[in-house]
């Protein structure tokens, strides 16, 4: 596939576009262009993000009021039968082949997904557990092509989504099952926060629990916020030395690589450490 000079990280960019918000536009009978074109319809509160995507692709994708868009070009032509056979949505897997930037998976989320929080309450304990999810909201595809795109993000970025059932779309999603597959999606795009400071609530387990926590004093005043632990609880030996570690200075990834935790597994560890200790 010629990309006409698009690099690696642009390329992912793009194309988690198209499977996300994005789409290229047909070409009807007598439409006066000869070329395809992208375009992205967006919400004003998400416009730092498209301006962020306008910045990484600035000779390819310009804003127009709420839109992202590009102009007719052929690269658009070449892309819209595989992403459109039968004029359906399709993920052409071809193109994922040479796909490993993390952007792909950072925009495929912010374009299409969230950072679930469930919630059980013990009264009888005054305590708030909470267990978070990531859901890829990708309800254009099918079953069969979501689960196929699971095994391709776990091949190339080492998370783990899979799919579930939802009314709407094409009946499913993806979404994380387990504590630390969250923690470790969380944990590969945590550096894009310093780009994306807006989206702090969907980047930053700290903003995120910090967030709930405070919304929670209010209407829950006693109770104690706890996150659910991870497959691979912490030892009696692991929490002494992070206490320890905590004490001494260390910053959060230095304690994790010591531990060889994800950055997000000590992160809410340390806060449950805290809430046990007050």
């Amino acid at each position: 596939m010629d990309w006409e000079g698009l690099t690696e990280e642009q390329v992912a960019i793009l194309l988690a576009s198209i499977l996300g918000d994005g789409e290229i536009t047909k070409c009807y009978p007598y439409d006066r262009r000869i070329n395809n074109s992208y375009r992205e319809h967006f919400g004003m509160g998400q416009l730092s993000y498209r301006e962020w995507k306008q910045q990484k692709l600035p000779d390819l994708l310009y804003l127009r009021g709420n839109n992202l868009v590009s102009r007719s070009i052929p690269l658009m032509t070449k892309l819209f039968p595989l992403f459109y056979p039968n004029n359906k949505k399709h993920i052409p897997f071809e193109l994922l082949n040479s796909v490993r930037h993390p952007s792909f998976l950072l925009t495929l989320y912010l374009d299409d997904g969230s950072l679930l929080l469930s919630k059980r309450f013990n009264h009888r304990k005054k305590e708030i557990q909470f267990t978070p999810h990531i859901a890829l909201y990708l309800q254009a595809f099918s079953k069969e092509q979501l689960e196929q795109l699971a095994i391709f993000l776990f091949e190339r970025f080492n998370v783990n989504v899979r799919t579930s059932g939802t009314p709407s779309g094409r009946g499913y999603y993806l979404k994380t099952t387990k504590v630390t597959d969250t923690f470790q999606i969380l944990d590969l795009l945590h550096p894009y926060l310093f780009e994306l400071p807006a989206f702090a609530y969907k980047l930053d387990w700290k903003t995120r629990l910090a967030s709930e926590i405070e919304h929670y004093k209010s209407t829950h005043p006693d109770y104690v916020v706890r996150v659910s632990v991870p497959a691979r609880p912490y030892s009696d030996t692991e929490i002494t030395s992070l206490i320890e570690w905590k004490r001494q200075g260390f910053t959060d990834r230095a304690i994790a690589y010591r531990l060889n935790r994800t950055y997000w597994s000590v992160v809410y560890k340390w806060q449950d450490v805290k809430n046990r200790e007050a």
